[in-house]
């Protein structure tokens, strides 16, 4: 008796250029994990704008009492880089804004708050009594003083002419400003500069950034995933295909 059983055997088709299929993979393999960061961070940035917005648009420190018996409470100096020569229209106020809240725990005293070149400020306080806030905690919000001291009383602060901004008056006061590259110093004070301060205040920072940049990082790591997701495909669809050849045995049996 004979019987013949057919094997199949694949065979590759011809290959294609050594060392193009594992490149195509490798670069499938960094387009996603591209994909997969630009969806995360953009996920967090997008969160934190939306966290912001319900915040009143400033994320914002705890209240603290702040209480001197000099004539001024003063920020160390807030130095921000200067403008780029390449670039002089750079302003960093669109990465940052800056809000100041503040009352009187004595509601007939007319408070100050304004912020100034820090250089002008010195000028303006020398020879006076005031404390510095040499360093912050900011949950809780507190605050040590370094203090300078002297003899005399500062001018009206209201009068001076190198704020570049400031907010004076009796009840709760807020100062907004965006940021500008330079040094600077916030104070707060007694309108007429007489000493003795107490003040419930907050400080607060926006940053425009963060939604449109979380939208956008969004979009494009969506974009992305959807584009690998595609050139994967073709690529799969694209693998040589195998060839089987047949080939005939015979065996041969005895009864």
């Amino acid at each position: 008796m004979v019987t013949a059983t057919a094997l199949s055997t694949p065979v590759p088709a011809p290959s294609r250029p050594a060392g193009s299929r594992p490149r195509s993979r490798r670069a499938v393999t960094v387009s996603a994990v591209a994909a997969v960061v630009l969806l995360l961070v953009g996920g967090a940035l997008t969160w934190a704008g939306a966290a912001q917005r319900g915040e009143g648009g400033f994320f914002t420190t705890p209240t603290a009492r702040l209480v001197t018996a000099t004539s001024a409470l003063v920020t160390d100096e807030i130095d921000i880089g200067a403008r780029r020569p390449a670039n002089p229209s750079f302003d960093v106020g669109d990465l940052a804004r800056v809000r100041i809240r503040a009352t009187s725990d004595r509601p007939d005293d007319a408070i100050f708050i304004g912020i100034g070149p820090s250089r002008q400020v010195d000028e303006y306080l020398r020879g006076t009594t005031y404390d510095e806030m040499a360093s912050y905690g900011v949950n809780p919000f507190e605050v040590t003083y370094r203090r300078s001291s002297g003899r005399g009383r500062p001018a009206q602060a209201e009068a001076q002419h190198f704020w570049v901004a400031s907010t004076t008056g009796t009840g709760g006061r807020s100062l907004e400003w965006d940021k500008r590259g330079g040094a600077w110093t916030a104070v707060a004070m007694n309108a007429d500069g007489h000493p003795g301060i107490d003040l419930t205040a907050d400080l607060g920072l926006r940053f425009g950034f963060l939604l449109p940049l979380g939208i956008g990082l969004l979009a494009g790591g969506v974009l992305l995933a959807a584009a690998t997701t595609t050139v994967g495909r073709r690529a799969r669809r694209t693998r040589p295909p195998h060839h089987n050849i047949g080939i005939g045995l015979t065996k041969r049996s005895t009864a």
